[in-house]
C-alpha cells in the first residue's frame, strides 16, 4: 500500500506548519504583514452575492458546522459512528444562528448556543464523561481558530457579511481539524510516542552520517592531487547548478505571481526530504533540472494563495517529499554471518533500536559469528528462541523491500 505512512504524512504536516507559523510570527513582530486577507476583494464580496441568492452559501456554512461538530463530537465521546448526532448538533446550531441573526442578537448570544451545544451534546451522549476532556478539544479548536485568523491578519469575530471571506479565514482551521481527526483514531497517538522514542534512532542515524562524512574525508585526504581537484571542480558546479535550478523555479514563480507561495513549498520539501526515507535522484542533473521545473511549475498552479491559507502550500511539500521517497527502491540485503558491523548497523537499525536485546544478539551472531547455544546462555534463551529472534529481524529487513 504506497500511502501506508499517511498518519506520519499528517503529523510532519504539522511539524512544519507550526514551524512555518513561528516563522510569520516574527515576521509580523518586525512589521511584515504579508499574509492578511484582501476582505474588500471584489471577486469574493460578487461570489458571496451569487451564492446567497442560489442559496448554495447556507449549504457551504452548514457544510463547516457539520465538520467541526464532527471532529469535535467524535473525538470528545472516543467514538467513530457519531454521524447522525454530529447533523443534529449541527442542525441546531444552524437554527439557533439563523434565529439569533433574524432578531439581531447573534454576535451577542452565539457564544452561549456554541457553548450549551458543545457542552451538552457529549453529555447527553455519555453521562460518565468528564468535563475536562470537552473542554480541552473546544480549547484546541479555539486556538486552531486563533491561528488562523491571526496568520490572516483578522480579529477572530465572526463576519456574518460575507460568509466566502469568514470561510476562506478558516480553511486551515478546517485542514488542522481534519488532521487532528484522522491522527487520533488511526494510530496518531502511538504515532506520536513514536515520534518522541525515535529520538535515540535519530542520535544513532546522525552519528553513522557523521562516520561516513569523517571516512569521506579521511579517503579525501589519501587522494593524489589531481583527484582532489577533479572533486571540488565537481562539488563547485553542482552547487551552481542546483543554485540555478532553484532561481530558476523561482523566477517561474514570481512571473506566476507565487513567489511567497513557491518559497514554502521549497521549503517544506527541503526540511523533509529525508524524513520519509532515502531522498530520490534522477540519474542525470538535466532531467532533474526538467522534472523539478514542471513539478513547481504545476504546484504553483494548484497552490491557494499564501494570503488565503498557509497550510496548502505546506502539504504540496511534504507530498513531493513523500511521494518523490516511494520512488527509491533501496533493497536491504538479509544478515549473514560475517558481516561487517558498518554494513550491519545500516541494516538492522531499520528495524530495531540499537542496544535492545534483538540488536545485541544479532550483532553477537551475525557480526561477531558467536553460535546460538553460547548465546542462549549468555541472554537466558534456548538455542531455538536465539534462531526466532534473528529469523524474525531477518523477516522484517525483508519486508522493507516490499
Amino acid at each position: 500500500m504506497m500511502f501506508k505512512d499517511f498518519n506520519k504524512f499528517l503529523f510532519v504536516n504539522l511539524k512544519v506548519y507550526f514551524f512555518v507559523l513561528l516563522i510569520i510570527i516574527i515576521m509580523k513582530l518586525v512589521g511584515i504583514n504579508y499574509f492578511g486577507l484582501d476582505v474588500n476583494n471584489a471577486f469574493l464580496i460578487n461570489a458571496e452575492h451569487f451564492l446567497r441568492k442560489t442559496y448554495l452559501l447556507y449549504a457551504i456554512d452548514f457544510a463547516t458546522l457539520y465538520l467541526m461538530f464532527y471532529v469535535y463530537i467524535t473525538i470528545v465521546c472516543d467514538n467513530k459512528d457519531l454521524k447522525f448526532v454530529a447533523f443534529i448538533a449541527t442542525l441546531i446550531e444552524f437554527i439557533g444562528q439563523f434565529l439569533l441573526l433574524k432578531v439581531g442578537l447573534v454576535n451577542q448570544l452565539k457564544c452561549i448556543l456554541d457553548f450549551i451545544i458543545a457542552f451538552g451534546t457529549p453529555i447527553i451522549i455519555n453521562k460518565k464523561i468528564k468535563i475536562k476532556r470537552p473542554f480541552i478539544i473546544i480549547c484546541l479548536i479555539i486556538l486552531y481558530q486563533i491561528i488562523s485568523y491571526a496568520t490572516r491578519g483578522q480579529i477572530p469575530t465572526a463576519n456574518y457579511e460575507n460568509k466566502i471571506i469568514d470561510f476562506l479565514l478558516n480553511i486551515d482551521q478546517y485542514i488542522l481539524l481534519i488532521f487532528t481527526y484522522k491522527i487520533y483514531f488511526e494510530g496518531g497517538v502511538n504515532l506520536c510516542h513514536q515520534e518522541v522514542g525515535s529520538s535515540s534512532q535519530k542520535k544513532i542515524n546522525f552519528s553513522i552520517l557523521l562516520r561516513k562524512l569523517q571516512e569521506s574525508l579521511y579517503k579525501f585526504k589519501q587522494q593524489d592531487k589531481e583527484t582532489k581537484i577533479t572533486y571540488i571542480i565537481y562539488f563547485i558546479l553542482s552547487l551552481f547548478w542546483n543554485c540555478f535550478t532553484i532561481v530558476f523555479i523561482l523566477l517561474m514563480a514570481r512571473l506566476n505571481g507565487t513567489l511567497i507561495e513557491c518559497l514554502f513549498i521549497i521549503f517544506a520539501f527541503w526540511i523533509t526530504k529525508t524524513v520519509f526515507g532515502e531522498a530520490f535522484h534522477l540519474e542525470s542533473m538535466l532531467r532533474c533540472f526538467v522534472l523539478s521545473s514542471l513539478v513547481y511549475y504545476i504546484f504553483n498552479r494548484i497552490t491557494l494563495p499564501i494570503k488565503i491559507s498557509v497550510i496548502v502550500p505546506i502539504i504540496l511539500g511534504v507530498g513531493l517529499s513523500y511521494f518523490t521517497s516511494k520512488l527509491v527502491k533501496k533493497t536491504y540485503k538479509p544478515l549473514y554471518r560475517g558481516m561487517p558491523e558498518n554494513l550491519f548497523n545500516e541494516t538492522i537499525l531499520k528495524v530495531v533500536d540499537k542496544g535492545s536485546d534483538k540488536y545485541n544478539i544479532c550483532y553477537d551472531y551475525f557480526v561477531l559469528k558467536k553460535n546460538a547455544i553460547a548465546l542462549g546462555i549468555k541472554y537466558n534463551y534456548s538455542d531455538s528462541g536465539i534462531k526466532k529472534i534473528k529469523d524474525r529481524v531477518n523477516l522484517k529487513i525483508k519486508e522493507l523491500n516490499n
